[in-house]
């Protein structure tokens, strides 16, 4: 049996813990509160696309896509418990700095804004991001987001930015390169300060010559990630994209664009050398092409069941990936939570919680002292009409499910779903990051309409105690 390459040290996790851990029982009171009530389609982005929500000292920066396509800023006040005034981030921005095409905002909800801080605690915000350069820009102070300069992207085309901060205070930007066919690259800024080092190094190619394997010809990738406790190593997990209409055996039909998506697979790179290994520690050629994917990273062939998104990625206290995902079972649409965990020297995967949709999201975590918690988008017996707010799925409730033994099995713990709003559907579970990209436990973003013309409504869970 191999073993893994995986030992990280885990005092992140620690301080993390220390700093903003609280009592289960304060959680149980907590209620959801909403801060933006003009949302549009993907105001919060779903596992491909983050951060949305970043803290420094008792202040949390959310970001959000308006109902006109443009990113909006609001803050909360984690002494207070109290949001600021909601803002257009393009307030107080140069106008000549870049154009805005309000038809195109309006249409593309891949527009939707990230937001982090830099080495210098600045503010940084990108937004306008698929198949372009898309937008960049500094807050002119430190933590404060009343005015913005522009700054140069990583790419002269980027979709789906996601956002680390690694070894040595630096920000890594993981997105995808042109379309469907792309390929997935990563850039570093230093400190805060300066021009992207170096060009950008590809990760994953999947139709990349010489086009071998599956469906290689056209085979594109959605990909999810996650960065070490120690800022050294990048994870990446991503589900294989169909481009053209292929008859699906298990359900005897050509499926949708966005049901043609499959399996699951897992990597890391080295970020000192851009070196990619397996689970095993065994090396994988960059950029990764399809035969060698499904060779040496291939995690879960869905056979044939649809992946639509990425899945929520959790690094325990010993570096070891664990994963959650929507995958599809009785039809293209009526879907499963799975939890796969690198169990005894291989994967392992365990039902959890149903829901309706395969794009439905979730955000996993492993706890300081064992065991996992997931927040999660879901629901039963019921259809999804993938018309206007409803295009990528909804969940009837927003839960969290708890899991004691390694993940093996899980059980629900709390229902988020907020009160007084029956009929409504909710989506896109977001975590907070402080300043350092960890995750803050017990702050939960996540969104929800009342129809499928309606706007949408922006929710912060804070479920710390005291």
């Amino acid at each position: 049996m191999k073993s893994s390459p995986f030992r990280f040290p885990v005092w992140r996790a620690v301080l993390s813990t220390l700093a903003f851990g609280l009592s289960v029982a304060g959680a149980q009171a907590a209620r959801p509160v909403a801060f933006a009530e003009n949302g549009g389609l993907k105001m919060l982005y779903d596992n491909r696309q983050y951060p949305q929500a970043v803290a420094h000292g008792d202040t949390v920066y959310i970001v959000w896509r308006g109902r006109d396509g443009l990113p909006y800023l609001r803050t909360y006040d984690l002494t207070s418990r109290e949001f600021g005034e909601a803002r257009s981030m393009l307030k107080d921005v140069d106008p000549q700095a870049f154009v805005i095409k309000a038809a195109k905002y309006r249409k593309d909800h891949h527009f939707a804004p990230v937001i982090w801080l830099d080495g210098r605690g600045h503010l940084r915000s990108m937004f306008g991001c698929h198949n372009t350069a898309g937008v960049h820009v500094v807050s002119r102070e430190a933590r404060s987001p009343e005015g913005w300069v522009s700054a140069g992207s990583p790419s002269e085309s980027m979709s789906y930015p996601k956002v680390h901060r690694i070894l040595g205070g630096r920000t890594l930007v993981y997105y995808r390169h042109t379309g469907h066919l792309g390929s997935w690259r990563y850039r570093v800024l230093a400190d805060g300060a300066g021009d992207w080092e170096g060009p950008a190094k590809t990760t994953v190619d999947l139709n990349a010559k010489p086009q071998e394997g599956r469906l290689a010809d056209h085979a594109g990738s959605y990909n999810t990630t996650a960065v070490s406790a120690d800022g050294t190593r990048l994870h990446v997990a991503f589900i294989w994209k169909v481009e053209e209409p292929v008859f699906n055996q298990r359900y005897q039909t050509t499926l949708s664009d966005h049901a043609q998506r499959h399996n699951l697979y897992h990597f890391f790179v080295d970020l000192a050398t851009h070196q990619a290994f397996n689970i095993f520690g065994e090396p994988v050629e960059l950029p990764l092409r399809k035969s060698v994917a499904d060779k040496k990273c291939l995690v879960w062939d869905t056979d044939g069941r649809v992946a639509a998104v990425g899945p929520s990625i959790a690094l325990d206290r010993h570096g070891l990936p664990h994963f959650m995902l929507p995958v599809s079972d009785r039809n293209p649409q009526d879907s499963h939570f799975h939890f796969v965990t690198w169990n005894e020297g291989k994967w392992r995967r365990v039902q959890a919680a149903p829901t309706l949709h395969p794009f439905n999201a979730s955000h996993v975590e492993a706890l300081p002292k064992g065991g996992f918690r997931a927040f999660l988008v879901v629901g039963e017996n019921q259809t999804v009409i993938e018309e206007g707010m409803d295009e990528y799925g909804w969940g009837e409730r927003v839960e969290e499910w708890r899991s004691s033994d390694n993940g093996l099995k899980w059980a629900r713990s709390q229902d988020l779903t907020p009160k007084g709003r029956p009929g409504w559907h909710w989506q896109n579970v977001q975590p907070v990051h402080d300043a350092a990209g960890r995750v803050i436990p017990d702050l939960i973003l996540f969104y929800g309409w009342p129809d499928r013309e309606g706007a949408g409504t922006g929710f912060l869970w804070d479920g710390r105690g005291g």
